[in-house]
């Protein structure tokens, strides 16, 4: 069987570093506008631990302060925080060697943000800029530095996103050209080279996320032609406590695929495919109405190789293979029936593949309103065929499958309902009234 899916696609580029000139106390929103943000310290450098991490010394005191990055997250190094770190992972010096060539010890830098108790595992979570004796103001984004020299993965927490979008362009043009570790043949020669595997994250779990933390999950798939042994390899998100070894065994053969729940669970139950990476807080932060919000999905193989790679949203080569290619065909928003629960299986969204090709829809999912529903793991459409959504609760088939409504959702007179993939492209949409 042939499934139409999203690939994306890097080829090697040479490291190129630039530095990004501000206004001193000002840091730009993702529509590109001006904000004020308070300068939360201002000192100099001590040490670089590693590529996102330096040892502050404020202004007036004589003991340090650690400062962790906001909007870059590079390879970790042994060293200075032991978790994760048995040995330097790939990347991981030459992102420090990075940092190091912008922050000298003695720089002086100024650490901004929008909250001053951003911190996390003893750390600040900063913005920082350092000295420009050019300019004689604190303007060189050592953000920036670290995003554009491909050794960076997108690191943002809910309460300072006023920066994340601009990193996130800055790195997500370097997984484009393939710079540094986003093309994995930079860390050498390849375990199980012709191994081809995609992830998917599905970000939204029914419900409150924190209530139902395995209703987040990551889709591992083998979408190569050959088995591939994904036992001891890398899944990790951005931060440095959701990090998850796949167990002995995992071995895919083609099409086969894995789902990684957020949450605490039994490896193989209820399904043999079940996996849990053990977190007790959700994991990956859903967008919201403006903040640019995301988080990602990372594999790595055993010598730390980025193999595949999954953030959300998107913010370049927003295209997506199945635009004009499924679409919401009917929908149907008027009940008529005696009680709730028939009323709301009345209601429904049909989709046809218009397409030559089967199209698999991990990682898509239908919206209306705040409502989302994500489609079952290794849903498939064939050509020309279609696959209906009942608004309520029932036992899925190939054909039709369930929101899981008690009551009904769709207004009969105006409405809006939309397929959406997890980096949220729009595929088709539908309104009425």
């Amino acid at each position: 069987m042939l499934w139409r899916i999203g690939i994306v696609a890097t080829t090697m580029a040479a490291m190129v570093v630039g530095l990004i000139a501000m206004p001193t106390g000002a840091i730009t929103s993702a529509q590109g506008q001006y904000l004020e943000v308070p300068v939360q310290e201002t000192g100099r450098v001590l040490v670089v631990a590693d590529g996102d991490t330096f040892r502050f010394i404020p202004d007036g005191q004589t003991d340090y302060l650690t400062v962790r990055l906001l909007g870059v997250n590079t390879p970790e190094v042994r060293g200075f925080y032991n978790s994760n770190r048995e040995k330097d992972m790939c990347g991981g010096v030459e992102a420090t060697d990075v940092l190091k060539s912008v922050l000298p010890p003695g720089t002086r830098v100024q650490l901004r943000s929008l909250d001053p108790s951003s911190e996390s595992l003893g750390r600040l979570q900063r913005y920082a800029f350092a000295w420009n004796p050019v300019t004689e103001q604190y303007d060189i984004d050592v953000q920036a530095v670290v995003a554009q020299s491909g050794l960076a993965m997108w690191f943002t927490v809910k309460n300072e996103p006023a920066l994340a979008y601009q990193y996130r362009v800055m790195i997500a043009q370097t997984q484009l050209e393939g710079k540094g570790i986003w093309n994995p043949l930079y860390c050498g020669p390849l375990e199980q080279a012709d191994a081809a595997v995609s992830v998917i994250v599905n970000w939204d779990a029914p419900g409150n996320d924190n209530e139902n933390i395995s209703g987040e999950f990551i889709i591992v798939r083998n979408i190569g032609d050959k088995d591939v042994n994904l036992s001891g390899w890398l899944l990790r998100d951005s931060s440095l406590t959701a990090w998850f070894y796949l167990p002995e065994g995992t071995l895919l053969s083609p099409r086969d695929y894995r789902i990684v729940h957020a949450g605490v669970g039994q490896n193989g139950f209820p399904n043999p495919r079940d996996l849990y990476m053990g977190s007790v807080t959700a994991l990956f932060p859903n967008p919201e109405p403006g903040k640019f919000l995301g988080d990602g999905a990372y594999l790595l193989d055993h010598n730390t190789a980025m193999r595949s790679y999954y953030e959300y949203p998107c913010v370049l080569d927003c295209s997506d293979p199945l635009q004009g290619v499924v679409r919401i065909s009917a929908v149907n928003a008027v009940s008529t029936a005696n009680t709730l629960a028939k009323r709301a299986n009345q209601e429904y969204i049909k989709l046809k593949n218009t397409g030559a090709t089967a199209v698999l829809l991990d990682g898509y999912y239908l919206r209306r309103g705040l409502s989302t529903y994500p489609f079952l793991t290794d849903t498939v459409i064939a050509p020309g065929k279609t696959l209906t959504v009942r608004i309520g609760k029932g036992t899925p088939t190939q054909t039709t499958q369930y929101w899981g409504q008690s009551a009904t959702l769709l207004n009969d007179s105006k409405d809006r309902v939309a397929l959406l993939s997890n980096t949220n492209v729009t595929i088709s949409a539908k309104a009425w009234g």
